[in-house]
């Protein structure tokens, strides 16, 4: 995701509010949502009054900020994946982090290839002067808070930007430490072995027996597993239905890199038949 942010010094909130909401009439309403966040109406023109009327309890002075406008985009490939719910409760959780007590109006715009939720929040809190002003370092951490959520709650989306590779790592782990714990919980109530456990051990008995990557994923085809890619990438395999990554499954990159070497060796060998051959051929 991407989170923009944009400040207006003078009181555009009809032209504003009107371009957020201008994506309705292209959607059906049961594909998208709009939120009105401590305001007490749902018409444009009584919402549009109750910005206005908040806007006078701020301190007036020169260059002072009478809202922003804010939007959390996504990128093409995640369109697909982000469902009216994902998006509402990402908005919703964007609002609690950035401006709980300021008044918000929110909504989708659902008819673009990258898909994004705009944001209008007043300048200051609910009636009140203190102003919703963040820092760039806390508007960075907002960032981050909001990304970590995603993250948590929808792994599925793609668009991480802002969390360095330790956090993302620490996230992943947590997730990891989780589900771990889960699949002890019903070994322990059953028996039997996880489907995590069943899948790692088959895979790790291919590796072993491969002598590259597409031995690998053959072995793996073999198995009646399904692969699945990730940006033209195979990341993973799909069994019973889930997901498993390989380096869930504790196959790291680094490993899977050494079978790439074995594809290179085996297409230098193929190479060197190739060229003994022709010789062969003219030597006849």
């Amino acid at each position: 995701m991407i989170i923009k942010t944009k400040t207006y010094s003078a009181q555009k909130y009809q032209f504003l509010i009107e371009y957020i909401m201008s994506d309705k009439g292209r959607v059906q309403e049961d594909k998208t949502f709009t939120i009105h966040h401590n305001l007490r109406s749902t018409d444009t023109d009584e919402v549009i009054k109750e910005f206005i009327a908040n806007d006078s309890f701020r301190k007036k002075r020169k260059g002072g900020i009478v809202l922003y406008h804010e939007v959390v985009s996504y990128s093409p490939e995640d369109k697909d994946k982000l469902s009216v719910e994902i998006l509402e409760d990402i908005a919703q959780k964007f609002i609690e982090l950035r401006g709980d007590k300021a008044l918000c109006l929110a909504k989708p715009h659902v008819e673009n290839e990258n898909i994004h939720i705009h944001f209008c929040f007043s300048g200051t809190e609910y009636r009140d002067s203190k102003a919703l002003r963040l820092s760039k370092q806390d508007f960075k951490q907002v960032r981050l808070d909001l990304e970590k959520y995603q993250q948590e709650r929808y792994p599925e989306l793609g668009s991480i930007v802002y969390l360095n590779k330790w956090q993302k790592d620490k996230v992943q782990e947590q997730e990891q430490m989780k589900v771990s714990d889960a699949e002890y919980q019903i070994k322990k109530r059953t028996g039997k072995r996880s489907d995590k456990e069943t899948v790692s051990s088959l895979i790790h008995e291919c590796f072993e027996k491969s002598e590259s990557r597409d031995d690998f994923y053959q072995r793996l085809i073999n198995e009646r597993f399904n692969l699945y890619k990730y940006r033209n990438k195979t990341k993973g395999l799909l069994y019973n239905n889930r997901k498993y990554r390989f380096t869930t499954l504790n196959l790291s990159d680094k490993q899977l890199t050494h079978l790439e070497k074995g594809d290179r060796r085996m297409d230098e060998l193929k190479r060197i038949l190739d060229k003994k051959s022709k010789e062969q051929e003219l030597e006849r």
